[in-house]
């Protein structure tokens, strides 16, 4: 399997986001396994929550239908587990912490593992709370952490974030919820600069 951080030495990556459970448990697993035959680099595979603060209508709402067809953290690694004797896709977790905590932290790190998750977003999860409570379970177990920039975030943070993120920067492009845009505005791309 090619390491994530081997993808990410390439530019011009081509990676899709995916509800897991949308629109259904079946259809899920029928997308991840067919994905590669488009060239998709890497899947960032979400974790649906009831309470996102950052996603907007549009995995709100397929997140509602994945919870309703019985996603779960537990069923999200049962659908690895079939996923991985098809493709070895690279597949970035991305979910709430708390999830993560109700699950189990280690337990969870295991699971990762085991399903060759090696890169994690969670976009709840401060990079404070992150060095002091999780940096070095996550290590211990190989597993990459990616933190969020946004337009608001100051050079200091920006900073911090650069030094503890170990997997890539996830610089998010505007001050609002997930959402379609009809096109990129020039202070955003002040913003990519600034990042860049």
């Amino acid at each position: 399997m090619k390491s994530i951080t081997d993808i990410l030495k390439s530019r011009n990556l081509l990676s899709i986001y995916l509800t897991a459970g949308f629109p259904t448990v079946d259809r899920t697993i029928e997308i991840l396994t067919e994905i590669e035959d488009y060239n998709v680099d890497f899947v960032e595979l979400g974790m649906p929550f009831s309470d996102p603060l950052a996603d907007g209508e549009t995995i709100q709402q397929s997140s509602i239908t994945a919870i309703r067809n019985g996603m779960t953290l537990a069923n999200y690694f049962e659908v690895l587990k079939i996923v991985r004797k098809k493709t070895d896709l690279p597949i970035v977790y991305m979910g709430y912490l708390n999830q993560i905590m109700q699950f189990g932290e280690e337990a969870f790190c295991k699971k990762c593992n085991e399903y060759d998750i090696h890169n994690l977003i969670i976009p709840d999860l401060p990079v404070e709370v992150y060095e002091k409570e999780y940096k070095q379970l996550f290590e211990k177990y190989g597993l990459l952490v990616s933190f969020l920039i946004t337009p608001t975030t100051s050079e200091e943070r920006i900073r911090k974030i650069e030094k503890l993120t170990t997997g890539f920067i996830y610089v998010v492009s505007s001050s609002s919820i997930t959402g379609k845009k009809r096109k990129i505005t020039k202070k955003q791309k002040k913003h990519y600069e600034k990042i860049k």
